[in-house]
């Protein structure tokens, strides 16, 4: 496991690298392309799962070799992961939240208390895909899984890794600057994002920040 301190300075750097790539591609905004996704899908204990049969042997998360970020893949049965699950944003440390808290146990799931930080609490108990520091992501990382190209209803998702997606509203880290009790959010309906109060209650999907790629057995994207 990493160190806090190697963990901050980790993805400070995958943050700075984001940002760039989104200010780079601000000018294609009218004549979308569709996104090349670079991806591993992984089982639960984190070997690579070949993809080639996700209703008999479903995969657990991804992790993308052009962010090195991992994903939580949600889940269609009720419980924890469930897709339709929501969750009010909360996080109770004045380091991270922006400066405002938000408000606990707000939303609609089973598994957990309905939050952001009960969430991400539940999901590291049960050690999804081997990782214990999985964290909600921030307004730039959520990005990188937006499919800009794909038109309304979506779901703005590559599909071919996150089968169970639907077109839902996805928390992110990031307080408004301007509004400290609203958060940004990613539609995943149409590829955009918004800012929301942290009170209402939404979906979401946590990310991990790989220490680098060689840590995943890789095998062939299909």
């Amino acid at each position: 496991m990493m160190s806090e301190t190697l963990f901050a300075s980790y993805r400070s750097n995958i943050l700075a690298l984001l940002c760039s790539l989104v200010i780079t591609g601000c000018g294609d905004a009218l004549t979308p392309k569709p996104f090349v996704f670079d991806m591993v899908r992984l089982n639960q204990d984190g070997s690579a799962n070949d993809g080639s049969d996700y209703a008999k042997r479903p995969w657990t998360c991804v992790m993308d070799n052009q962010s090195g970020l991992v994903w939580e893949v949600k889940k269609s049965e009720p419980g924890l992961q469930n897709i339709n699950n929501t969750y009010s944003w909360y996080d109770p440390d004045q380091n991270s939240n922006g400066g405002f808290a938000g408000k606990p146990n707000a939303g609609v799931c089973g598994g957990s208390d309905c939050d952001t930080a009960s969430y991400i609490k539940a999901v590291n108990a049960q050690k999804l895909c081997g990782l214990t520091d999985w964290y909600l992501p921030s307004r730039f990382e959520l990005n990188t899984i937006v499919d800009t190209s794909i038109p309304l209803p979506g779901p703005t998702l590559p599909k071919a890794f996150f089968p169970e997606s639907l077109p839902g509203k996805y928390w992110t880290d990031t307080t408004f600057k301007t509004r400290r009790a609203g958060a940004w959010v990613w539609r995943f309906d149409q590829g955009s994002d918004y800012v929301v109060e942290k009170s209402e209650a939404l979906n979401v999907r946590l990310t991990h920040a790989a220490q680098k790629k060689s840590d995943v057995k890789t095998a062939p994207s299909k």
